[in-house]
């Protein structure tokens, strides 16, 4: 069965409104008709089972059959904070794959080391909400505006554990053994450096404001396979 996305403003009572690029794909490419079922997430951790009930110009009226919550959603909360990366294809990637790992927000940071660049943030928004719809996902990660790694660190307080993965972290840090002692936590901020590491000084901050560091084995990973490692520790193992 097909998988649509609605607004959560566009879910009224008994029925949803399917509009926009969703409709679009539902009736032209799909060619979906009335009395076909369809199953819609408000990108909220709801999901519908639907059948459309009506075509209009432009939008699609569904029916609302069956109310899930927290469809294929990992038990964790997990806001992955990211350097962008020089190749801004890597970036993409990082997003499309996180969202299907079950990362929860993702924030495009800014840190010393990170070669000056501009993220699309409506490109990124884009490549989540597909991804959420492939995997079967009922929430839509938040992917935020660019940050400095500053704001990031400062703003870390909400989070019950934050990690930093980074080459000079002993092999006694594993990722796999922290976890086991931060068992409760129920969010996770982690945090992912530029191609050129943290600086000392980052280092040093993120220590101040309580950052546990991580390892995730002998081997130097590069931005992406580093952040998706560390996800599918942090996803899979708490």
């Amino acid at each position: 069965m097909e998988y649509f996305y609605v607004d959560p403003s566009d879910v009224q009572g008994p029925v949803l409104i399917i509009r926009g690029d969703e409709f679009k794909h539902l009736v032209r490419v799909l060619r979906k008709r009335v009395g076909d079922h369809v199953m819609v997430t408000d990108g909220k951790d709801t999901q519908f089972e639907a059948v459309i009930h009506a075509l209009r110009e432009g939008e699609a009226e569904c029916e609302i059959l069956d109310v899930q919550r927290g469809v294929n959603e990992p038990k964790i909360h997990v806001t992955l904070a990211v350097s962008l990366l020089k190749n801004p294809a890597r970036i993409d990637f990082l997003v499309e794959k996180g969202t299907e790992l079950g990362v929860r927000a993702i924030i495009p940071m800014v840190c010393e080391r990170t070669i000056p660049s501009h993220e699309k943030h409506a490109r990124l928004e884009k490549i989540a909400l597909s991804a959420m719809k492939q995997s079967g996902r009922s929430y839509l990660p938040n992917v935020s505006m660019l940050s400095s790694f500053e704001a990031v660190v400062n703003n870390a307080e909400e989070y019950a554990l934050r990690l930093i993965p980074h080459e000079k972290t002993e092999q006694s840090h594993f990722v796999g053994s922290v976890l086991k002692h931060h068992a409760q936590a129920k969010s996770v901020l982690i945090m992912v450096g530029p191609e050129g590491g943290f600086t000392d000084e980052e280092l040093a901050l993120a220590s101040d404001r309580r950052f546990v560091p991580i390892s995730l084995g002998p081997r130097r990973l590069r931005t992406e396979t580093a952040a998706l490692s560390a996800l599918t520790w942090v996803v899979g193992g708490m």
